[in-house]
């Protein structure tokens, strides 16, 4: 009788998990509309200078110009070419949309590790002015930021930032407190890791998939909030060109150029689409319950 020896085939590793995720993604149609839509305009935004035809703030006799071979969108009530300066708009949407959101995750997660894991009256204090921010729509809070800071680039990103801190933290809390009852917590513990190892090491790694949906959503947000403070006059002043300040200029003449309102109103309208798509595909790959759907 001849022994046989059985192999036992080891499954070969099919890269990081980042690249894992990444062919996860790209199994999601709405996904790849989104970053084909998101990596055309960071494109535009960045080599802005050499693919717009005309300076953005350059004025001319054409007023009101229609379409046309000269101006493909046509130009505005001083002249101005409208494709250019919703090329260079896309800077302002980017950058205020990545600042804002990155200031929320800066200030937000600690917040919400320090409210998950202290418990008692700290965790109090913190959700209960959680809970006071998030009683006002965010677009108030942003105006009144504005308001009192002052309409620049900079308070601009401060004020969406810190509406979008309240939302950040509370995902992270609740990430915090569902983490830290697991049994390899407990067992971190008990061979005397430090409460910040634990919370370095194991609860904040745990807690950042959420925090990434989040981040991707709150940048379609804030580009709408960037709109919005634009269109009402609080947003990043003149000549600076803004899709909200466009959409702002356009108004009085609604009439006569309404391609000055739908030109700037789609850019937006794509932009935050393709957050939202990104977003919710991202929500579906990093969620441990919905991977086997993309094997």
């Amino acid at each position: 009788m001849n022994n046989k020896t059985q192999s036992i085939e080891i499954p070969k590793s099919s890269g990081s998990q980042f690249w894992v995720n990444t062919k996860r993604l790209m199994k999601i149609p709405l996904a790849v509309f989104g970053f084909i839509v998101i990596i055309l305009i960071v494109f535009c935004a960045i080599f802005a200078p050499l693919i717009s035809p005309y300076d953005p703030n350059a004025q001319s006799k054409n007023y009101l110009k229609p379409p046309s071979s000269t101006n493909l969108l046509g130009t505005d009530q001083l002249g101005r070419d409208v494709l250019t300066r919703t090329i260079f708009g896309s800077r302002i949407a980017l950058i205020v949309s990545l600042g804002a959101v990155s200031l929320g995750i800066v200030i937000g997660v600690p917040l919400g590790l320090i409210a998950g894991n202290s418990r008692g009256w700290v965790d109090e204090v913190i959700m209960r002015l959680m809970d006071a921010l998030l009683s006002f729509p965010s677009l108030i809070i942003a105006i009144g930021l504005v308001a009192v800071l002052g309409s620049t680039l900079l308070n601009v990103i401060l004020a969406i930032g810190i509406a979008n801190v309240p939302f950040i933290a509370r995902i992270v809390r609740a990430q915090a407190l569902s983490v830290r009852e697991q049994p390899y917590i407990m067992a971190s513990h008990s061979i005397g890791a430090s409460s910040w190892r634990v919370i370095f090491r194991h609860i904040l790694p745990n807690s950042m998939a959420p925090v990434i949906v989040q981040g991707t959503l709150g940048m379609a947000y804030a580009i709408l909030t960037e709109a919005a403070l634009g269109f009402l006059g609080l947003g990043v002043p003149p000549p600076t060109p803004t899709w909200g300040n466009m959409l702002q200029f356009a108004f009085p003449v609604l009439d006569r150029a309404a391609y000055l309102s739908i030109v700037p109103g789609i850019a937006i309208f794509l932009l935050v689409l393709a957050f939202n798509f990104t977003g919710d595909a991202l929500r579906d790959v990093l969620d441990p319950r919905l991977r086997g759907l993309f094997r």
